[in-house]
């Protein structure tokens, strides 16, 4: 009885899946972004754009990340508003999972392509 009284709380981050032993697993660091392709099998890359401010002189610069995540029933789409959270590296260049779909893109979205998305003006003809 001792016992139950002196021991702390777990603190827990969040969950998202259970392990086959039971536990749930944490979640680490979240992140959303654009899908700009879904061309691998259950591998969507995901486009992560942010703003930083230079330590001289204060102005603010954007920069944007890919990142390579697993998309386990290949439901995200080129366009889609997806959250993305770290997990163990599946290979190697596959570091984070899907959480969920936030938005889906409209249809005019998926035929505009990655390039658009990734370049910000749209594509030249050919």
């Amino acid at each position: 009885m001792a016992d139950t009284a002196t021991k702390k709380p777990e603190k827990k981050i969040g969950t998202a899946k259970k392990n086959p032993t039971g536990t749930e697993r944490p979640l680490l660091r979240t992140i959303t972004g654009v899908v700009a392709s879904d061309k691998g099998d259950k591998t969507i890359k995901v486009v992560v754009n942010f703003q930083t401010r230079h330590p001289k002189y204060g102005k603010y610069l954007k920069y944007r990340t890919v990142l390579h995540a697993h998309d386990e029933k290949n439901e995200a789409g080129e366009g889609d508003t997806v959250e993305i959270a770290e997990c163990r590296p599946l290979s190697r260049t596959k570091h984070y999972r899907l959480l969920k779909i936030v938005t889906k893109a409209p249809e005019r979205a998926v035929q505009v392509s990655a390039e658009e998305v990734m370049t910000g003006k749209a594509p030249e003809a050919r």
